[in-house]
């Protein structure tokens, strides 16, 4: 078991990990968050309401940020009402998950509908979206084109075109930042995004 992890969640870590409570050896200064289960394509992606939970109460206790991934609409509600009743401090950074097999497909007018519920119901929340493979481009056009924020990287995806390995990260990057100029907008400088972000200066 994790440390301080309740015995009842039964989220034993695999032989190979070793448990590190958050925030402890590991200084993060922001994490995932899951505020919910989802469908994935062949099994559950489960979050029981305990381990949220507790992993919110980690977060606030070591002073990390959640990044709350969205795969749902009614991960937006949980994570306002964890913000208004304590157990999440805000602002918090929202990061819609779309394109997933079996769970929310990358749809614009739920996306709009999703940029619109966070904005009424955590106004100072930033946010941007994750588009599993081909989708991300296109994610991150109408985050840009919305006044949200990008995000990019080999972990949901690997092309920087339909037929085109990204050779690295920074491809990807520079992909982004394409986009992003697009509609009139620069990329931040590492200082920037983290004062966007609420997080503290690097160092």
């Amino acid at each position: 078991m994790y440390p301080g992890v309740p015995e009842d969640l039964s989220i034993a870590p695999a032989k190979s990990r070793s448990p590190i409570p958050i925030g402890t050896r590991v200084q993060s200064k922001m994490v995932s968050l899951a505020v919910g289960s989802n469908n994935f394509p062949t099994c559950v992606y489960e979050n029981s309401p305990d381990l949220v939970d507790w992993l919110a109460s980690e977060m606030v206790a070591y002073s990390v940020k959640p990044e709350i991934e969205a795969f749902d609409l009614s991960h937006i509600f949980q994570a306002a009402s964890m913000v208004q009743d304590g157990r999440l401090k805000g602002p918090l950074h929202v990061q819609f998950v779309m394109g997933v097999k079996n769970a929310m497909p990358v749809d614009r007018e739920a996306f709009e509908f999703m940029v619109k519920t966070t904005r009424r119901l955590m106004p100072d929340a930033t946010w941007c979206a994750a588009g599993i493979g081909r989708h991300q481009a296109a994610l991150n056009n109408w985050c840009a084109e919305l006044g949200g924020h990008c995000r990019t990287g080999l972990e949901d995806n690997v092309r920087i075109g339909k037929d085109e390995l990204a050779p690295s990260n920074a491809a990807l990057v520079r992909q982004c930042v394409e986009i992003i100029e697009k509609y009139g907008r620069r990329a931040a400088t590492a200082t920037e995004a983290r004062a966007l972000l609420s997080l503290p200066p690097a160092g």
